[in-house]
């Protein structure tokens, strides 16, 4: 794939697949720059999906040696269907998948609606997590864990 600027030359993702989490599902992930770079895990916006990471990102991951993991929440794409009772009930299915591709400590990046899942990822593995961003951010509009009025 080429990106816009012609000087800047984007790859397919360097692994992509599926891990074993909790109860028989999965999650997907894409996989982009070397597999021994600092770990960014990238949670998509809604919609989105595993790929949606930036074109700028992927050539830098690929420039500066960072590896970037994009994850698809549960229900999208090849990842399992479930519904948590709450958003922070999605952190042990990371934990297992980045266990699974070897991840010790990791930064986060979330954007839209991915942003609940890194502050949740964040709030759940302080020992794991060394950074967290969230790119416009939204809160949960249904369940016990949204966001109420007044």
């Amino acid at each position: 794939m080429i990106c816009q600027h012609a000087a800047m030359r984007v790859e397919a993702p360097t692994l992509e697949g599926t891990a074993a989490v909790r109860d028989g599902r999965q999650l997907s992930f894409a996989e982009y720059g070397p597999p021994d770079g600092q770990p960014i895990v990238w949670m998509h916006g809604t919609p989105g999906a595993r790929r949606q990471i930036p074109l700028e990102a992927r050539a830098f991951a690929a420039a500066q040696g960072v590896r970037i993991i994009g994850i698809d929440r549960p229900g999208i794409g090849s990842s399992s269907p479930y519904l948590y009772d709450n958003v922070p009930g999605w952190t042990e299915d990371l934990r297992l998948l980045l266990d699974a591709l070897g991840v010790d400590t990791f930064r986060l990046v979330g954007l839209s609606g991915g942003g609940p899942y890194v502050l949740a990822a964040g709030a759940a593995m302080p020992d794991r997590v060394l950074a967290a961003a969230v790119l416009g951010g939204v809160a949960p509009t249904g369940g016990p864990t949204r966001l109420r009025a007044g």
